[in-house]
C-alpha cells in the first residue's frame, strides 16, 4: 500500500475544524491541538507539512512550540480515525525511519529510561533545596526531590546517565547547572528548568528567561514535555481517578503536598493547554473513570475554563475548578498560609 499524499491532505482539511491549505499547498494550517492558541477561533498557529522527497509529515505550533512527526497515534489524538490512512502512514513512516540519517526523526514514541538517584551535596544544592522549601513551606529532603523527578543540578543527571552528547553549548550547560533547577518530563526526554538567578547574574540571552526547556536527547517530538509527579495508579479501580492539573510545577507540588495529599495524578501543563493534557490521559493512558480538578492562574478567564468543560461533556467527568483567592496571590505555587481556596 502506497502513501497517497493528496488523500492525506484532503482528510486533514475535511476533518480538522477551520483547516486550510497554505504555503503553496505544502502545509495545512489549523488551530493547535496542544494549547489554547489564539482568541480568534478562525485563526490558528498550528502547521502540518505534507511530506515530500521521503520526508515525514511534521507538525509545529508557533504559539506553544509543540512539534513532532504525524503518526497513526497522533492522528487518533487529533480525532482522525481512518484505518486506511493510519495503516499507510504507519508503513510510510517506518520506511522513512530506515532511510533517514537524521536521528531526531527516530523513536518519536520513545519513553526514555534515565537514572536520577544522586544529588551532589554541596552549598549550591543546599541553597536550591532551601529555595523550594521556603517557597512552598515544605521540608523536602534530597530523597523527596529525586522521587518527584526534580533536578537540582543538570550535570548530576547528565553525568549519572553518561550523556556526553549535549544539546546546548557547554557554557549554557554550566549556567543551567548553576542557576536553574529542573523538572523531568513525563517521557524523560526534557527538563523544564526554572531560573533562580538574581538580577546581577548575566545569563546567555537564549536562557535569560524564567523557564527554559532542556532537550536531553535531541528528541523532535516534545508534546509529552509536561511534568507529572510519579504515582501508582490503578486504572481499573471502581473509584474515580483524581487528576489535578495546574499551570506550573510549583503549583502542582504545593497542591499535592499542602492541599490534597491523595494518590491522584498531579500534572502541570508547562505552557500547553489543559485540554491537550486531559486528552493524553484519556487516549494514551486509557483513563476513562476520572475526576478532573483544574487549578488555573488568576489571569485565566472563566470562559476558557468553560470551553474545556464543554469539550469534556461527552465523557461526563465531574470537573472541579479551584482558585486561590488569597489577596496578592495569583496561583497555588506558594506556602499553605498563602492559599485561600475557592472550589466551584
Amino acid at each position: 500500500m502506497t502513501f497517497d499524499k493528496d488523500r492525506y491532505k484532503t482528510i486533514l482539511l475535511n476533518n480538522i475544524a477551520n483547516a486550510k491549505s497554505v504555503s503553496g499547498e505544502t502545509e495545512v494550517n489549523c488551530r493547535c491541538f496542544y494549547c489554547p492558541d489564539s482568541k480568534d477561533l478562525s485563526h490558528g498557529h498550528f502547521y502540518i507539512s505534507i511530506p515530500e522527497n521521503d520526508e515525514p509529515s511534521l507538525f509545529y505550533c508557533q504559539k506553544c512550540h509543540s512539534s513532532g512527526i504525524v503518526s497513526h497515534n497522533v492522528l487518533m489524538e487529533w480525532g482522525i480515525f481512518d484505518i486506511e490512512l493510519s495503516t499507510s502512514l504507519a508503513k510510510y513512516n517506518k520506511k522513512i525511519m530506515k532511510l533517514s540519517k537524521n536521528s531526531k526523526y527516530l523513536s518519536e514514541e520513545t519513553i526514555y529510561n534515565i537514572r536520577n538517584t544522586y544529588i551532589t551535596d554541596n552549598e549550591l544544592s543546599q541553597r536550591k533545596l532551601s529555595y523550594i522549601n521556603n517557597r512552598l513551606g515544605l521540608q523536602f529532603t534530597y530523597a523527596d526531590l529525586l522521587s518527584n523527578k526534580i533536578i537540582l543540578n543538570l550535570r548530576d543527571l547528565l553525568n549519572q546517565n553518561n550523556i556526553t552528547n549535549y544539546t546546548r553549548h557547554l557554557d549554557i550547560i554550566d549556567q543551567l547547572d548553576r542557576y536553574f533547577i529542573g523538572f523531568v518530563s513525563y517521557d524523560n526526554g526534557f527538563i523544564n528548568m526554572r531560573n533562580l538567578s538574581s538580577k546581577l547574574v548575566i545569563l546567555h540571552k537564549s536562557i535569560d528567561k524564567r523557564y527554559v526547556n532542556y532537550n536531553i536527547f535531541g528528541k523532535y517530538n516534545n508534546t509529552k514535555r509536561f511534568y507529572i509527579i510519579p504515582t501508582a495508579i490503578d486504572i481499573n479501580s471502581p473509584e474515580p481517578i483524581k487528576i489535578h492539573l495546574a499551570e506550573g510545577v510549583f503549583d502542582i507540588l504545593s497542591i499535592k503536598y499542602n492541599l490534597r495529599k491523595d494518590n491522584g495524578i498531579y500534572a502541570s501543563i508547562n505552557g500547553s493547554g489543559y485540554f491537550g493534557l486531559i486528552k493524553f490521559f484519556i487516549l494514551s493512558l486509557k483513563i476513562m473513570n476520572a475526576e478532573i480538578h483544574i487549578y488555573p492562574d488568576a489571569d485565566i478567564k472563566d470562559y476558557k475554563i468553560n470551553n474545556i468543560k464543554y469539550q469534556l461533556t461527552p465523557f461526563n467527568f465531574p470537573i472541579y475548578i479551584h482558585r486561590n483567592i488569597m489577596e496578592g496571590e495569583k496561583d497555588f505555587g506558594v506556602r499553605m498560609e498563602r492559599i485561600r481556596e475557592y472550589i466551584q
